[in-house]
């Protein structure tokens, strides 16, 4: 089992800190290659229904399967973005005149 070791100014456990106190421009080694998974998952989408599009239909159903991949993918992180950034907050109408 692996130790967990504290940090000694502020005693806090390392899942407990804050992560969003980074700079702007910082990015840490950890989140490098994340932007390669999104990537290649938009790639793979948009070049398996551009191969199907090509089989069946040829070169225009190449370019249309490749925009159905494109699109698919763009919806997908849309929905998945929404699911996961929760609700949005609400804000307070002012009250009504009268």
């Amino acid at each position: 089992m692996a130790r967990i070791r504290r940090n000694p100014r502020q005693q806090v456990w390392p899942w407990e800190e804050s992560q969003g106190r980074r700079a702007a421009g910082h990015r840490g080694k950890r989140s490098g290659p994340v932007w390669l998974l999104s990537a290649g998952t938009v790639a793979l989408s948009a070049g398996g229904y551009a191969w199907l599009g090509a089989v069946t239909a040829g070169p225009p159903g190449a370019v249309v399967g490749c925009l159905v991949g494109l699109t698919l993918s763009g919806l997908l992180h849309v929905l998945v973005h929404r699911m996961v950034s929760g609700r949005p907050p609400t804000r307070l109408s002012p009250p009504p005149r009268g």
